[in-house]
């Protein structure tokens, strides 16, 4: 698995879109609590934090259970760890489980790759 993390707006995707193509993209987002295995590249995990939250769902069981499943996949997610903590605790805990995730997705990813401004450090 490589893992990319960044803040938003970062060229995260474009990123893997130029130094691995022909892969396709399955976009998460907050209405669904699920993800498309069957795609290469899963964008925007953050997203499908934040809707398993929403759906009661134990996110990181989720994940732990199909860990082997993500390992041939390049996984995006926005890093929303840093700044002041949220006041709201639907967000505290969307932060808090985010941050969870990508500890557990870092350790079992073969590379890591954090994108700023559009440039790639590989951080593991």
């Amino acid at each position: 698995m490589i893992l990319v993390i960044g803040g938003a707006y970062q060229g995260k995707l474009d990123y893997i879109l130029e130094n691995y193509p022909g892969k396709t993209v399955f976009q998460c987002d907050a209405q669904n609590p699920d993800i498309d295995l069957s795609a290469g590249i899963l964008n925007s995990l953050h997203l499908m934090v934040l809707g398993q939250i929403r759906a009661n769902i134990d996110t990181m069981a989720y994940l732990q259970e199909r860990l082997s499943e993500l390992k041939n996949k390049v996984v995006i997610c926005d890093d929303i760890s840093c700044g002041v903590v949220p006041v709201d605790p639907e967000t505290r805990r969307w932060r808090e489980t985010t941050g969870r995730c990508l500890a557990l997705l870092s350790k079992n990813a073969d590379e890591v790759v954090r994108v700023f401004c559009g440039i790639g450090s590989r951080i593991k």
